[in-house]
């Protein structure tokens, strides 16, 4: 995408979201903005996501009603679209590829950076858990391609990686339980957790 285009699409993304015209998964696109050679459009981007963040946090607080929409409303939210959107992403296509696990990493930070700003709810745990949660399930689009579901586990494997170095309040217990969309993620299943090698060329 050219540089103008991606400008205005990233304008028009932002106005639809602020007014909640869109629903929450697409502002994990926010995450792709981190791969923008453009410093002053990095950080336009990041202002983006901070006031989106801020006016669904304030919309959830003055409508208690909200509450039941809070898989639509709740920032926190996007962290498993951005997850599925990025195990997606063309430019990944090899799990144990370290400049590839990289651009993984700087886009997940991209988002969590600001989502981390504070840790409301005890957010960072909710957000490590749903990370967790996500490698119980298979990626619904392509349950039995074992190299797609790799490349999800290698995904949350780095996002785990990144809350757990950024903040140690994560480690407390979750205040909900996580709900994930059943349109990108099968049901958890019980199984072992395998932290994949990946996660140890990031530190």
């Amino acid at each position: 995408m050219q540089s103008p285009i991606r400008q205005i699409f990233a304008q028009k993304l932002h106005k639809a979201l602020v007014k909640l015209l869109l629903p929450l998964e697409y502002m994990a696109i926010f995450a792709l903005c981190a791969k923008d050679p453009v410093k002053e459009r990095r950080a336009h981007a990041r202002q983006c996501l901070l006031k989106n963040i801020s006016i669904r946090r304030e919309y959830i607080k003055q409508n208690p009603m909200a509450t039941e929409k809070l898989l639509s409303l709740l920032p926190e939210y996007v962290v498993p679209y951005m997850i599925h959107l990025l195990a997606h992403d063309p430019d990944f296509t090899r799990s144990q590829d370290v400049d590839q696990l990289r651009d993984i990493k700087e886009c997940l930070w991209f988002m969590l950076e600001v989502l981390m700003t504070k840790n409301e709810n005890n957010s960072h745990a909710f957000m490590k858990k749903m990370a967790e949660n996500i490698k119980l399930t298979k990626d619904a689009q392509s349950p039995d391609e074992s190299k797609m579901n790799e490349k999800l586990y290698t995904v949350c494997d780095v996002a785990l990686c990144v809350i757990n170095s950024k903040s140690a309040l994560c480690n407390a217990d979750s205040p909900k339980d996580p709900v994930l969309p059943m349109k990108f993620f099968t049901q958890p299943e019980k199984v072992i957790f395998f932290l994949h090698r990946s996660t140890t060329t990031l530190n």
